[in-house]
């Protein structure tokens, strides 16, 4: 057995595993949100989600917006991220609930700045950092950009604008072949979430790294469906 001291130096001299945005593509999709109750699911809305490579102040990002609409536009969120191309460490995100902006963060390399707006009243958000965090409020994608394989466990840390400071914890459980509108597709199963007793079962392609869903108790997501009102809104 090793002695303690030397425990610690192995672990404190392992890399950090990060996500790698160049494990991403770019895109456009759909996916249809369903509700199960009773054994049975049906669909209450769907989510439109984009990926997209830009450059702002001569830094590479990726953009992704994820837009959900439930029960024909009773419940509208949209959630724009621009994150570092290379390790999805986030750089900003703006929230809108029902077409209004409800959170607007900026990440910086010691601190998370910007507002939260209720009832028309805007509250400050000041958040100290003492090392990297990744984006709360994303979870597909981050998932999908690490790297990915039989049996491979990771731990991420993130802070989120309601939860604060956390962990994601994702550990990969095996393969399977997932129907989707471009035929069948094979992928890694995902049991991730934020943490260990919160995680869902996310669906994210062997090649590619394409995010193709997720599922749980309480219901699911997959590809499918029409978001032709959230890609060209009125």
């Amino acid at each position: 057995m090793l002695p303690l001291l030397a425990v610690l130096a192995l672990q404190t001299a392992a890399p950090a595993i990060v996500p790698d945005g160049g494990r991403l593509s770019e895109e456009r999709k759909c996916f249809t949100l369903a509700m199960a109750r009773d054994g049975a699911s049906r669909p209450i809305g769907v989510t439109w989600q984009t990926v997209e490579r830009d450059t702002v102040n001569g830094q590479a990002v990726l953009r992704v917006v994820v837009h959900q609409s439930v029960n024909g536009g009773a419940f509208d969120m949209r959630d724009e991220f621009v994150l570092e191309a290379a390790s999805l460490r986030p750089i900003s995100l703006v929230n809108t609930r029902q077409g209004q902006v409800h959170v607007r963060l900026a990440y910086g390399p010691d601190r998370i700045t910007g507002e939260r707006i209720e009832n028309g009243v805007s509250t400050p958000i000041d958040v100290p950092l003492t090392g990297p965090v990744w984006e709360g409020n994303l979870f597909g994608q981050t998932f999908a950009a690490l790297p990915l394989a039989e049996g491979a466990e990771f731990s991420l840390p993130y802070w989120q604008y309601d939860k604060g400071f956390g962990t994601f914890s994702v550990r990969v459980t095996g393969r399977e072949t997932v129907r989707t509108p471009d035929g069948r597709i094979e992928a890694w199963v995902v049991e991730a979430g934020p943490d260990e007793q919160r995680s869902l079962t996310y669906l994210i392609s062997t090649s590619g790294n394409r995010e193709l869903g997720y599922r749980a108790a309480q219901g699911s997501q997959a590809l499918s469906g029409d978001c032709s009102s959230l890609e060209n809104p009125s």
